[in-house]
């Protein structure tokens, strides 16, 4: 005669296989998902770095142009950058441009100095960062 635990775990035999299986299956998208997410990540990590050198770039370019005397602002559509531009080499086709034009509004002498930099991103899309400010004649 059999007992009651052999009953039960003749009956239950299947049913373990089963589970596990199932364990497996949700395991196995978990995981995938987490892959996936963390490749999203980087990405993203990516592009926030490409931007900050931008930035940086920039900001460095702009603070470069109100050092000099006003006198060495002359006009143009797309110079060059004045300061070193050696960061900007990790950013692919990166291309830095400033434009300095004459601000007519206001009783001062007034230059209207945009500064840019052009660059492409991941999945070969144009990115750009630009700052424009007003430097006035300091005399």
């Amino acid at each position: 005669m059999k007992t009651k635990l052999e009953k039960l775990v003749k009956n239950q035999s299947g049913v373990t296989l089963l589970e596990l299986t199932a364990a497996l299956f949700v395991l196995t998208v978990g995981m995938f998902g987490v892959i996936q997410m963390y490749h999203y990540g980087l990405g993203k990590m990516h592009a926030l770095n490409e931007s900050a050198l931008a930035m940086e770039a920039v900001q460095n370019e702009m603070e470069t142009l109100r050092s000099l005397p006003f006198s060495q602002l002359s006009n143009t559509d797309s110079g060059r950058f004045v300061s070193d531009t050696s960061t900007l080499s990790s950013l692919v086709n990166a291309a830095p441009s400033v434009t300095i034009k004459d601000f007519a509004r206001g009783p001062r002498r007034l230059k209207e100095v945009t500064v840019s930099v052009r660059w492409t991103g991941e999945n070969g899309r144009t990115i750009e960062k630009k700052v424009t400010t007003l430097i006035g004649d300091k005399r």
